[in-house]
């Protein structure tokens, strides 16, 4: 199991109005997902819909604060922690969630012990729903909510739970020290890319897009979001991204580390960088640009800068029918019938008269 904390993504969570969490509240996601798919849509701010954590039988993921209440539960939000199971359904057999779910409620146990050594009066013990009506402390499903406490309807997470695999690996202890530590991406990518330097920012900063996040080095940056992961980005790449307006513009975020060209040449000629929508090409000494699209998977066919046409020396360019791009030796054009490559060749150019009709 990993945990990967994303606490400062989603927007959807709110005070807890000085209320004392007293219930550890289980969810099934009623729907295919992995942790990190179901964390995603719970930081959307379209969701309007919340859980402390998203697990899977391999990770957990933080989304919200547990400091902060989540919005699952309505009126039993602010005393509340929300875990849900992502993928997981209400009509699973006790099989299906002992096949599929073991680690997940191992861990589940762990984080119960662990935020019920944070907040009183919560207890790592599982109640009934009479208990949660008469305001017992402990941990419930969403069916406690429905049934206990007579608020909204859900049912989750249904009769095929094995509560009392759960309350055995809460009464062996859980153990907090199984939990290991939420990895931050950022200083993860940190610590490989050496070649960034010393950290110019103290703390991570936010996107405008409230996504992302990002922290500038001496020698580049490092920008991270819950679904591109976190990536360094250098100086020279750096400065034709934020030409072309960073992420909010036509590439979007890094989704890969950057490599020199040729890859492992003594005498590299340029960067490289791969983003959402292109990629980024700066040979040393000149402007970068991207490729992407129709014209870039041509350039692709022909061999990339080793091909005949090139490194890519101006961005795309639109015109009257369609888009073509500068290379060193040649152009891409395209239309909507497709590509065409030209590559001048030496000598005076021939006008080739149009067939006769």
């Amino acid at each position: 199991m990993q945990e990967v904390d994303q606490t400062g993504v989603s927007p959807n969570h709110s005070s807890r109005y000085g209320s004392a969490v007293k219930l550890f509240v289980l969810h099934t996601q009623e729907g295919n997902g992995t942790a990190q798919s179901l964390a995603n849509y719970l930081q959307s701010a379209v969701s309007q819909v919340s859980y402390h954590y998203s697990i899977d039988d391999n990770l957990c993921v933080d989304v919200v604060d547990t400091d902060r209440a989540a919005w699952a539960v309505l009126d039993a939000n602010s005393y509340s922690i929300n875990l849900c199971f992502a993928g997981s359904s209400i009509s699973m057999s006790r099989e299906q969630w002992l096949s599929q779910y073991r680690e997940a409620i191992r861990y589940t146990a762990a984080i119960i012990i662990q935020d019920s050594g944070k907040y009183n009066p919560l207890e790592p013990i599982v109640i009934n729903y009479m208990d949660v009506a008469h305001g017992k402390a402990g941990v419930t499903d969403h069916k406690g909510i429905t049934v206990g406490l007579g608020i909204g309807t859900h049912t989750d997470v249904g009769p095929g739970f094995p509560w009392d695999v759960l309350m055995s690996d809460l009464a062996e202890g859980g153990k907090p020290a199984v939990i290991a530590p939420p990895v931050n991406m950022i200083d993860q990518e940190a610590a490989t890319a050496t070649w960034l330097g010393g950290r110019i920012s103290t703390a991570e900063l936010d996107c405008p897009d409230h996504v992302g996040k990002f922290v500038q080095f001496e020698k580049g940056y490092i920008y991270w979001t819950p679904t591109t992961g976190a990536h360094a980005i250098p100086t020279s790449i750096f400065e034709t991204w934020a030409i072309l307006s960073f992420e909010s513009g036509a590439l979007g975020y890094p989704v890969s580390s950057f490599n020199t060209l040729p890859i492992d040449s003594i005498s590299p000629l340029g960067d490289v960088q791969a983003f959402e929508h292109g990629t980024i090409y700066r040979r040393y000494g000149a402007d970068g640009c991207y490729v992407t699209g129709a014209i870039g998977e041509r350039w692709k066919r022909s061999g990339f800068e080793k091909g005949p046409f090139g490194w890519p020396v101006t961005d795309e360019i639109r015109y009257a029918g369609g888009v073509y791009q500068e290379f060193e030796h040649g152009r891409i054009f395209w239309s909507p019938d497709g590509t065409i490559g030209l590559k001048p060749d030496a000598g005076e150019d021939i006008i080739v008269p149009a067939e006769a009709h």
